[in-house]
């Protein structure tokens, strides 16, 4: 785990990963705060040699519901993102910051952009519900324009590489999917196309090194499974990207993408979507629905995203990343060297003990992280409150 991972444009120290992390750490207009610097630097000092930013917008458009999201779609941003890489350089110059791109595409809310929700087919998302426009052809290259327009300013700013955001039912997981994208066009009759436009686009304008970020899977039954994504995995290979992450799921369950506890009092008091609603149908939907809807969610076990990127790994000449359930050094060190997976990456972990890494390299024999996945940190940066651990770790 703490060999040197030798990419096609880049080499990372070793090969424990931060997975991008939202912090809602940014001011009201997106541009990143003091408050970044300091958290990255504690995972830098912590031992984190490659850090992923949490996602950041390509356009006010593709931003997301949470308050304090940061961008990188105009200059301020590069300025505010510049002085954050520079204080984490002065601290640690070895370690590497990927930031990573995305566009919300129906997950979000018209309120909050102060635009139309936009994706790329009609179908609403269950989770914020939302009436969707369709993306014109038109629009959807002007689209791919703001991912490349984003990846320059990320390179300007100073960030060592880029992580594309393809997961997790966000816009390009939406072009990929047939449950989102029923589209009549040359992006409905492709569902491949608007994501290779996006990478050959971005690997064009900058000279850093690319990583996607993929659901192998989701909750819909006409969406993304297992099949489809390594039906898709020629062409995605093919684009010659530095590596892939595999993740899973989409919005419309988003417990599911993370797993663990359910904290509901948390979630409807302080989520953007339930706390405007009146603590009466708050009520009803604890007492009456919430046994309904949580028959959807998958229960928590260790390394659960582990079997899809083994599959995907037979099948890829690209470098494969995990993400989910990662909580001990034996943990990845099976993932690594007995199931031939290239890095691992870790993100509720850090949350807890961002030193994590360097217990990992000081300890002699297990070592395993305080995280409890209570969901509690994922649940309150949906409220107004930075990224933080709310119970500590539990040794």
């Amino acid at each position: 785990m703490f060999k040197p991972l030798k990419l096609k444009r880049t080499t990372l120290p070793n090969r424990i990963i931060r997975a991008a992390t939202f912090e809602n750490m940014a001011d009201a207009e997106g541009i990143p705060t003091a408050k970044f610097a300091e958290l990255y630097k504690k995972l830098a000092t912590g031992g984190a040699r490659c850090i992923i930013t949490g996602f950041n917008h390509t356009s006010r458009e593709g931003r997301a519901m949470q308050p304090f999201q940061a961008g990188i779609d105009d200059s301020r941003k590069i300025i505010g993102w510049q002085r954050v890489i520079d204080e984490v350089k002065s601290v640690q110059p070895e370690t590497q910051l990927f930031i990573q791109i995305s566009h919300t595409g129906r997950q979000t809310l018209q309120h909050v952009t102060r635009l139309p929700v936009k994706g790329a087919g009609s179908v609403k998302c269950t989770y914020f519900r939302q009436p969707v426009t369709p993306l014109s052809t038109d629009e959807v290259k002007e689209k791919v324009d703001e991912y490349i327009r984003a990846a320059k300013n990320a390179e300007t700013a100073g960030f060592n590489g880029i992580q594309i955001h393809c997961a997790h039912g966000y816009l390009i997981h939406q072009f990929m999917s047939p449950f989102t994208n029923n589209r009549d066009d040359e992006y409905g009759d492709d569902r491949l196309l608007f994501l290779k436009q996006v990478v050959t686009g971005v690997k064009a304008a900058v000279k850093l090194p690319v990583f996607l970020k993929i659901s192998a899977a989701d909750d819909r039954q006409r969406g993304l499974n297992l099949p489809l994504v390594m039906s898709y995995w020629p062409v995605i290979d093919s684009l010659e990207t530095d590596a892939i992450e595999i993740s899973y799921g989409m919005m419309e369950v988003a417990f599911n993408i993370i797993r663990g506890e359910h904290p509901l009092d948390p979630v409807l008091k302080h989520n953007c979507l339930f706390n405007r609603y009146h603590p009466g149908l708050r009520w009803l939907f604890k007492h009456f629905v919430y046994h309904w809807y949580k028959r959807s969610f998958i229960d928590y076990c260790d390394l659960y995203n582990l079997e899809n990127a083994v599959k995907i790994k037979a099948a890829s000449k690209t470098p494969i990343l995990v993400t989910g359930g990662i909580r001990k050094k034996s943990q990845i060190d099976y993932i690594i060297n007995q199931r031939g997976i290239d890095g691992v990456t870790l993100s509720r972990p850090f949350v807890c003990e961002p030193d994590f890494v360097n217990r990992l390299a000081k300890g002699n024999g297990e070592v395993i992280s305080g995280c409890t996945s209570c969901n509690l940190c994922t649940v309150m940066c949906d409220s107004r409150q930075p990224l933080r651990c709310y119970r500590g770790p539990a040794r």
